[in-house]
């Protein structure tokens, strides 16, 4: 055994997860929170007091309501070593299924959304019977999934490609204010808030962040690697069924087009914000939060500013480098 492997036997998983004040001065999550800073203030002297208005915030608050959500669970999957690139067609199939009960066979939606979650996480568990059991890759394992839960969200949303399913209350209900922010907004915020605690603060999130990081290191702990990556893989399953529900109610409606390209919103919103894309047991939900609310500020700012929203990807993809760098220069694939 090497000096390496010997340390990290001889400390405790908690130890090794235990945030000091020095992690949290220099950590991802305050460079991302000094970048949204720069991102409001750039906002409000270049657009003007009406960058934070309450109908400018309750725009934003909506636009990210639920990718917030489902990144607070895909987060889990993505810190316990695993990629899951099936969420976004997961919430296009789970939006298409959960119209037709409702819309076209008028199912009541409570029935309606058991069945379409109780079904995302079952896929989510096939996920991770391939990853788990079987060894698969997760990258190669999950964009099989990926493009076969959008070939059913197309046929569900056959012959047009759009599906109706209005509900007055369940529209109101997602469409609903709490003072100058969307009330799912709001709900989002709780239930990152709620995952950082977690993540940072629970004997839960200790682990699930030890099998991310090294999982031989987990398994001398008396950690199961696998149920582990078993329960992240369908709670990631089950955030994206129940944003596929959200967004029915939101819109009214749902399309075969819904959901996609969100994977890509949401991990690089992770990445920004401190997570590893290579490698788990690194980040917080809260860092998530961050990073996708400087990638929707910043597109707002160009939106307000009638400036090609094309110019918003090239600095996505900017701040994707300099995450990625910054990632490197704090230990790249080491562990800690």
């Amino acid at each position: 055994m090497s000096n390496l492997d010997a340390s990290k036997s001889a400390t405790p998983v908690s130890a090794m997860f235990r945030p000091s004040w020095r992690d949290l001065l220099t950590g991802a999550e305050t460079s991302i929170a000094v970048t949204l800073f720069i991102v409001v203030m750039v906002g409000v002297f270049w657009v003007g007091p009406t960058f934070v208005s309450s109908s400018n915030l309750s725009i934003i608050g909506l636009y990210l309501a639920i990718p917030m959500l489902i990144a607070a669970t895909s987060s889990f999957a993505l810190l316990a070593g695993v990629v899951d690139l099936s969420i976004g067609s997961m919430v296009g199939f789970s939006s298409c299924l959960f119209a037709l009960l409702v819309g076209t066979f008028g199912w009541d939606m409570w029935s309606a959304g058991a069945v379409c979650l109780t079904i995302c996480v079952a896929l989510g568990a096939i996920n991770a019977v391939s990853i788990v059991i079987f060894g698969a890759d997760a990258v190669a394992a999950t964009l099989g999934m990926l493009v076969g839960l959008r070939g059913a969200a197309y046929l569900f949303s056959l012959p047009s490609g759009q599906l109706t399913a209005f509900d007055p209350g369940f529209y109101d209900l997602t469409n609903q204010n709490f003072g100058p922010l969307p009330l799912m907004f709001i709900i989002s915020l709780i239930v990152i808030g709620i995952a950082g605690i977690v993540v940072s603060r629970t004997r839960i999130g200790r682990h699930v962040k030890a099998v991310g990081g090294d999982e031989r290191a987990a398994t001398r702990a008396g950690i199961s690697v696998a149920r582990i990556r078993f329960a992240a893989l369908m709670l990631s399953a089950f955030g994206a069924g129940l944003g596929g529900i959200l967004y029915v109610g939101l819109l009214g409606s749902a399309s075969n087009l819904t959901g996609t390209g969100l994977e890509f919103q949401v991990y690089a919103a992770m990445m920004i914000g401190g997570y590893s894309i290579l490698r788990g047991g690194v980040g917080n939900p809260l860092g998530a939060a961050l990073g996708m609310l400087v990638v929707a500020g910043t597109a707002n700012i160009l939106d307000v500013q009638a400036i090609s929203p094309y110019y918003a990807n090239i600095i996505v993809g900017l701040l994707l480098l300099a995450a990625v760098l910054l990632d490197r220069l704090r230990g790249g694939d080491a562990y800690h």
